[in-house]
C-alpha cells in the first residue's frame, strides 16, 4: 500500500496542469508555487544549484597529514593554515608506523598525533588513522624494535632497499604486542567524536595487505583473519576498513581471496582502494578507472562508506597519466566512494586542481537536492490531515551513512516567532544515488500556533556525537538562511 501511495503521489504531482499555474498570484509564482484543488506544490528544481560545494559531515576530500611517515604532507602547511577553502575538504588522515606511538613497550607517544589532532578537530575536521607495522623508507622498525627484541620472529628482506624489518604477521609475541597497542589505542580514541574510521593496517608494506618489498610472498589466510578478527574486537562499534589489496594482490589463485572477503564481509568491514591512477594496473589492463577491483565495493557500499585514494601525484604526472582528473572520476563512480584523496601537498594540488576539487568534493558521497514539495493549500489546527509530502534526488554515487534529523520551520511573518516540527518520518538512509524518492510526513501543529501566513522551510541536520551541523543541500544560497533551513515559500495557518 505505501508504494501505490507514493505512485499517487508521484502521478498528483504530474497532474498539475498549466491552467491551475497561471491562476497563481505573483507572490506565489515568484516562490515556484502551483495551486492544484487544496494542494499546493512548491517545485524546487528552480532553485537548484550544481556549482556550490556542499562541504557536509561523512563525506569529502581527506587531507593526508601524516603519509607513511611523520614529514609529510600536511607539514608544509603554515601554522595558521586550516586549508578553510579546499572544497569539501572534512577529513584528516594519518597514517604512521607503530614505532613513533610505543617507542618503549607501555610507553605511548600519544602528543605525536594529539597535538594534529586538537588543531584540526578545533576547526571543525574529522579524523581517521591507519597504523603501520612495515615501511619502505627510512624507517627501519614501524613494528617498535623492541617487539623483535621480544622474540618476535621477522626478518630484513633484501628486497627492502632500505633494509627495513618485516615482522612475521602471525608470530605469537608480535600478536600479542599488536593487540596490546590497538587496546590501548582504542582505549584512549576510539569512542571520541572526531573519529570517522580506522583502517586496518597491519599487515604488509604501508599496511596494504601486500608483500611487494619484502619478497611477495602470500600471508596466509589464517594470519590475515586473526588481524581481522583482532581490530573488530579491539573497535566493536567503529568503521572499519580494509584495503582491497588484502585480497587482490596475492600470488595463488587458491580461494583464499573468497575467504578473506568472507572474513571482511563477517565483520563488517567497509573497503578502500589505495590505488587510483597507477598506470601498472592499466598496462595490467584493467581499464581506464585501474580500478582492480569494482566487484567488491559493490558488496558494501550501500551501508559501509568506501575509501579510495590515488596515486601519488607526482608521478601520475610524470607518466602524464592524470588525464584531468578524469580517471580518478571514474574510479569514484565505480567503486561509490565516499573520502577521497591524494598523495602530495595540499596547497599545491589545489592550486592545480581547483575546479575538479570542487566537482568531487560533491560527486563523492551524498548530494541531496529537494525536488518537490506538496502541502494542503491551509493548514488547519486540530486537524488530521496536515502533511508534507516531498521528492528527493541524490545525485551522489553513495548513500549518507548516518541518519539525519529532517525538520519543517514555520516563521509567523508579523511577528517572526519560529515553530519547528520533527518530521520524523523521514528516512534519508533512503535517499539512495540514482533514484527518486517520495516521502510523506504528518505535521502535527501545536495548538499554542497562531493563525496567519508563514515562511516555511525545511531544514536537515546532523545532530552528530557533539555539535549539531546542518546539512547543506543542492540549493542556491539565497534560499538558506543562517540557521541552516531552506525557504519552500509561504502558507496560511488557520
Amino acid at each position: 500500500m505505501k508504494l501505490i501511495h507514493l505512485i499517487l503521489m508521484g502521478l498528483a504531482f504530474l497532474s498539475i496542469t498549466q491552467p491551475a499555474v497561471a491562476q497563481q498570484s505573483a507572490d506565489a509564482n515568484e516562490e515556484g508555487r502551483g495551486a492544484y484543488k487544496t494542494r499546493t506544490m512548491y517545485n524546487m528544481e528552480k532553485y537548484w544549484d550544481s556549482e556550490i560545494v556542499c562541504k557536509n559531515p561523512h563525506k569529502g576530500w581527506e587531507l593526508h597529514f601524516f603519509d607513511n611517515g611523520i614529514s609529510q604532507y600536511g607539514t608544509r602547511l603554515k601554522p595558521d593554515d586550516y586549508l578553510e577553502d579546499f572544497p569539501g575538504l572534512s577529513n584528516i588522515y594519518l597514517r604512521l608506523g607503530w614505532s613513533y606511538l610505543e617507542p618503549e613497550e607501555g610507553k605511548y607517544n600519544w602528543q605525536i598525533i594529539d597535538t594534529v589532532i586538537d588543531r584540526w578537530v578545533a576547526h571543525g575536521y574529522k579524523i581517521s588513522f591507519r597504523i603501520t607495522c612495515k615501511e619502505t623508507d627510512n624507517l627501519i622498525f614501524a613494528t617498535p624494535k623492541w617487539v623483535m627484541q621480544a622474540g618476535a620472529k621477522g626478518s630484513f628482506p633484501k628486497e627492502s632497499k632500505s633494509g627495513n624489518w618485516a615482522p612475521d604477521y602471525g608470530d605469537p609475541i608480535f600478536l600479542e604486542k599488536l593487540e596490546n597497542f590497538h587496546k590501548a589505542f582504542a582505549a584512549r580514541y576510539a569512542h571520541k567524536s572526531w573519529l570517522e574510521y580506522i583502517d586496518i593496517g597491519s599487515i604488509g608494506e604501508w599496511g596494504e595487505g601486500h608483500t611487494s618489498a619484502s619478497g611477495w610472498y602470500d600471508v596466509p589466510v589464517w594470519v590475515v583473519k586473526k588481524h581481522i578478527e583482532m581490530y573488530r574486537r579491539c573497535y566493536p562499534d567503529n568503521v572499519l576498513i580494509l584495503s582491497d589489496d588484502y585480497m587482490g594482490q596475492r600470488n595463488a589463485d587458491d580461494g583464499a581471496d573468497d575467504e578473506i572477503l568472507a572474513c571482511a564481509m563477517k565483520n563488517h568491514l567497509g573497503f578502500r582502494d589505495d590505488s587510483s591512477c597507477v598506470n601498472w594496473y592499466a598496462k595490467l589492463g584493467f581499464g581506464y578507472s585501474t580500478i582492480r577491483s569494482p566487484e567488491i565495493f559493490n558488496l558494501v557500499w550501500d551501508n559501509i562508506p568506501v575509501v579510495l585514494e590515488s596515486e601519488h601525484y607526482s608521478i601520475i604526472k610524470r607518466n602524464d597519466f592524470w588525464d584531468n582528473g578524469k580517471r580518478f572520476e571514474k574510479g569514484i563512480e565505480e567503486t561509490h566512494a565516499s573520502f577521497i584523496s591524494f598523495h602530495h601537498w595540499p596547497r599545491e594540488w589545489l592550486s592545480e586542481n581547483p575546479e575538479l576539487a570542487k566537482r568531487l568534493a560533491n560527486k563523492c558521497g551524498y548530494w541531496y537536492f529537494p525536488k518537490y514539495a506538496v502541502l494542503p493549500d491551509t493548514l488547519r489546527k486540530y486537524s488530521t490531515h496536515n502533511y508534507l509530502r516531498m521528492t528527493w534526488e541524490n545525485h551522489g554515487v553513495a548513500p549518507a551513512y548516518h541518519h539525519y534529523d529532517l525538520r519543517l520551520q514555520l516563521t509567523d511573518q508579523v511577528t517572526g516567532k519560529q515553530t519547528v516540527l520533527a518530521l520524523t518520518e523521514s528516512n534519508n538512509r533512503t535517499w539512495m544515488p540514482e533514484r527518486i524518492v517520495g516521502e510523506e510526513y504528518t505535521l502535527n501543529l501545536p495548538a499554542t500556533l497562531e493563525s496567519g501566513k508563514y515562511d516555511i522551510k525545511i531544514g536537515l541536520f546532523d545532530p552528530g556525537y557533539g555539535e549539531e551541523i546542518a546539512i547543506r543541500l543542492a540549493l542556491k544560497p539565497s534560499r538558506r538562511s543562517a540557521d541552516g533551513y531552506y525557504k519552500l515559500g509561504e502558507i496560511i495557518v488557520r
